[in-house]
C-alpha cells in the first residue's frame, strides 16, 4: 500500500472530525494500511475500526489499482444538544449520545435543565425532530428549557416572548394554536410586547405582558 486517501464526505458545512485525526486513530489501533502488502489489507477490519470512533457514523474502505486504499466516512450528526448539571452532550440522528467538541453548534436546538439521557433520546428527540420537519417552526425555536417534566419553556429566534408549553405532551396542538394566533391575528394586527405566551390551557393562548 503506497497511498491512503481518507475523505470525510459530509464535512463541507459542519466538521467534527478530520482526516488527520482518523489516520492517527487507525494507526493507534494497528489498522493503518500504509506500507502493508495489498493482499493483507483488510477493508472490513478498517471499516469496523473507524466505526468505533466517537465521531464516525459509517465508513467505507476499498482498494484501487496501483497500491491505493480509499476510505470514505460519514460523520455522526447531532440533532439536539443537552446542557444540564452533568455537563453537555449531543444526541445524534440515530438517537445516540455523542460528545461535544469545542463550542455548541449554533444550528442545533439546545435542551437545558432537568432532562436525562432517556428523555433526551426519546420524547425530546421526537419533539426536536418534529420541529425540524415542520415548515413553520423549523428555525424558530432555539432553546428548550426543562424546569420540570410539567413545566417546559421555549425561546424563539429573534423574539422576546417565551412560550410556556407546560408538559411536552400535545405539543402539536399547542403550537398549532399559537401558529394560528401568529398567522391569522398578530401578523395582521401587529405583535404586542408580550413577555410570554402560555399554551397550557385547552384551545387557548394566553399572552402576558
Amino acid at each position: 500500500c503506497d497511498e491512503v486517501f481518507v475523505v470525510v464526505e459530509d464535512s463541507t458545512k459542519r466538521q467534527f472530525v478530520d482526516a488527520e485525526e482518523l489516520i492517527y486513530f487507525l494507526d493507534s489501533k494497528g489498522f493503518y494500511p500504509l506500507g502493508d502488502s495489498m493482499c493483507l489489507v483488510d477493508c472490513h477490519a478498517i471499516e469496523a475500526c473507524l466505526e468505533e470512533h466517537e465521531m464516525v457514523r459509517s465508513a467505507e474502505c476499498y482498494k484501487s489499482p496501483f497500491g491505493k486504499v480509499n476510505i470514505s466516512l460519514q460523520q455522526r450528526v447531532p440533532i439536539l444538544a443537552v446542557v444540564n448539571n452533568d455537563g453537555c452532550y449531543y444526541v445524534d440522528t440515530d438517537r445516540k449520545v455523542m460528545p461535544v467538541r469545542g463550542e455548541l453548534d449554533e444550528a442545533v436546538i439546545v435542551v437545558r435543565g432537568a432532562v436525562g439521557k432517556r428523555a433526551a433520546t426519546e420524547e425530546y428527540f421526537d419533539f426536536v425532530e418534529w420541529l425540524d420537519e415542520n415548515n413553520y417552526w423549523c428555525g424558530r425555536i432555539r432553546t428548550i428549557h426543562v424546569h420540570s417534566p410539567k413545566y417546559v419553556v421555549l425561546t424563539q429566534e429573534g423574539m422576546r416572548a417565551k412560550i410556556i408549553l407546560g408538559e411536552l405532551m400535545d405539543y402539536e396542538k399547542k403550537l398549532g394554536n399559537l401558529r394560528n394566533l401568529y398567522t391569522k391575528g398578530l401578523d395582521k394586527m401587529g405583535y404586542p410586547d408580550y413577555r410570554e405566551y402560555d399554551l397550557r390551557f385547552a384551545k387557548q393562548v394566553v399572552g402576558r405582558k
